[in-house]
């Protein structure tokens, strides 16, 4: 599906995935790493944010959490929620923005709980926010982990081409 046709679709609690494959830079080979430590087939995972007549995500990079337009970001994976995106969860995802990224615990994320603290990987984040509206992602924060509950749960794997 393309964007233009997909983002009528997209809710807010939506989970959004990437799947990095090639190698063509530092950022690229670092994202191959951790994809390799998690044992992870999607490099990446956010949380849609839909306001106004914009969709963004709402998501932990390097080097902390943001907000950003989904329109920008290349090619995704979609998976609808149902979520109901309560102001209380909103209110959640939005105060998580401007914490710190740690590429550690994303490495760390198949092995070991991320420490209670104000350091985020993308995949604790979505189900933190997840969690927020009654949705139990379980405790494996990698993004494949994530993908894989989201689809337990029902979620459909919609594969979205952004074209410019």
């Amino acid at each position: 599906m393309i964007y233009s046709e997909a983002r009528a679709t997209i809710r807010s609690g939506d989970i959004l995935a990437w799947s990095h494959r090639g190698i063509k830079s530092w950022h690229d080979l670092k994202i191959w790493f951790v994809r390799m430590f998690t044992r992870s087939e999607f490099s990446h995972a956010g949380t849609a944010w839909v306001i106004g007549d914009r969709v963004f995500v709402i998501e932990a990079v390097m080097p902390l959490v943001r907000i950003y337009p989904l329109s920008k970001l290349g090619d995704f994976y979609h998976l609808p929620m149902q979520a109901p995106w309560k102001p209380s969860t909103e209110a959640l995802a939005l105060s998580k923005v401007g914490h710190k990224y740690s590429q550690l615990q994303a490495m760390l994320a198949p092995f070991d709980e991320p420490p209670a603290d104000d350091l985020w990987e993308c995949a604790e984040l979505v189900a933190a926010v997840a969690n927020a509206d009654g949705i139990n992602l379980g405790n494996v924060y990698t993004p494949s982990a994530i993908v894989v509950a989201a689809m337990q749960r029902g979620a459909m794997l919609i594969y979205v081409e952004n074209q410019p």
